[in-house]
């Protein structure tokens, strides 16, 4: 900082009488000493506030100085020995940030400075024009408009988000209830046929079954678009939870839901106990990637194994589990793909009506990691390996 900066400074770091006792701290950026001087002059008029003013005469010197420190608004002259013109501006707006900016300008840049407004600027001063009342509500009026823009592109961010969440649901609802229906029609058009024959008494009872089945899936669809949405719109409670009678349940309801598949599940676990940093969305997880390892099988003979085991990432305990199938696999192009929200292969996995990007979007929560790879190397067509990585519980 030079001599007459931290002079100005320390002429202005006064307080003033008046209702407003908010320290300001003002950055000005001119060359021009006899400019500089008015400002600090008129600064010294003003009753409304208290000011901190520090300028400095070239925009690199400034650059550095509001990396530094804290300022509620700049007051810029765009011609500067080492920057001219807007290009003034836009190298102040990559680094000021929120910071309102004033634009100083003489009667013959007028334009420029209205071109400085439009593009980012929010307001600007005439030399030759200005007294403390003006410039005084130039500064609060900039920092308030400055709140006012930011608070409305919060709220313009907020409604995005909330019109995507709001089609996201009704695209699961759709699609997710009208494949339960379609389950719970076709139930019941085997009844029909099975009905009249005391032969089919068995065939009977499982048709009754699978109904019970999707219409419970209903209601937990219902269920879990309601707690996903409070996960969209903060953290779900985690807790220690143990995984494997979940994973069992999972089992036991898959196999009630595809009773005319032949699936074989084979669960092998390092632990005869293992507990998660997780909560009850890990079996909307279980619950889904079991479900798809079917749908997307086109086997007389569907098998599944699950492998779990421990593993250290940084020095953190993680268990590792692996739904292992012998499926028609994921090309490597759409292994990615499939995880990002809102494309259209997110119904690859689409059980409980949790599309991939919200698994991601749960395992992570669980400060976990998902992803997805051949079970034979090099081979996608052998079938999937979906990996989830996720804190233990010691």
């Amino acid at each position: 900082m030079n001599q007459s900066s931290e002079k100005s400074l320390n002429e202005l770091n006064t307080s003033v009488d008046g209702p407003s006792k908010k320290i300001i701290n003002v950055l000005l950026i001119e060359d021009n000493p006899g400019d500089v001087r008015l400002i600090q002059e008129l600064m010294k008029e003003v009753s409304n506030g208290k000011f901190n003013l520090l300028y400095h005469d070239n925009l690199t010197e400034g650059m550095q100085i509001l990396n530094q420190r804290k300022f509620n608004v700049i007051i810029l002259d765009l011609s500067l020995p080492d920057s001219e013109g807007l290009h003034t501006l836009e190298e102040v707006l990559k680094n000021a940030k929120d910071i309102p900016i004033i634009i100083l300008t003489g009667t013959d840049d007028q334009k420029m400075a209205l071109d400085a407004v439009k593009s980012g600027a929010q307001d600007y001063l005439i030399k030759g024009k200005v007294n403390g009342i003006l410039l005084e509500r130039s500064i609060f009026y900039s920092i308030e408009r400055q709140k006012i823009m930011k608070q409305l592109k919060h709220s313009e961010k907020e409604f995005r988000l909330a019109f995507h969440r709001a089609s996201f649901y009704k695209d699961i609802l759709a699609h997710d209830m009208n494949n339960i229906l379609q389950g719970i029609m076709s139930g019941t058009q085997l009844l029909d046929m099975y009905y009249c024959n005391t032969e089919n008494q068995e065939k009977l009872s499982n048709l009754s079954k699978m109904i019970i089945i999707q219409i419970m899936r209903g209601v937990r669809l219902i269920s879990n678009v309601r707690r996903i949405s409070q996960l969209e719109e903060s953290s779900l409670f985690i807790h220690s939870i143990e995984i494997l009678h979940l994973l069992n349940k999972s089992n036991e309801g898959l196999k009630a839901a595809f009773p005319q598949k032949n699936i074989i599940i084979h669960i092998s676990s390092y632990k005869t106990q293992i507990f998660l940093q997780a909560n009850e969305f890990i079996q909307d997880i279980f619950d889904n990637l079991l479900i798809n390892a079917v749908r997307h099988n086109q086997n007389n003979q569907i098998e599944i194994q699950v492998k779990i085991s421990e593993e250290k990432e940084h020095t953190i305990n993680m268990v590792k589990l692996e739904f292992i199938d012998n499926g028609k696999g994921i090309e490597d192009l759409r292994k990615d793909k499939i995880f990002l929200r809102g494309n259209r292969e997110d119904k690859y996995i689409s059980g409980m009506g949790l599309g991939l990007s919200l698994v991601v979007k749960i395992v992570e929560s669980y400060n976990g990691k998902i992803w997805v790879e051949d079970k034979v190397k090099g081979d996608y067509t052998m079938g999937s390996n979906f990996i989830l990585l996720i804190p233990e519980v010691i």
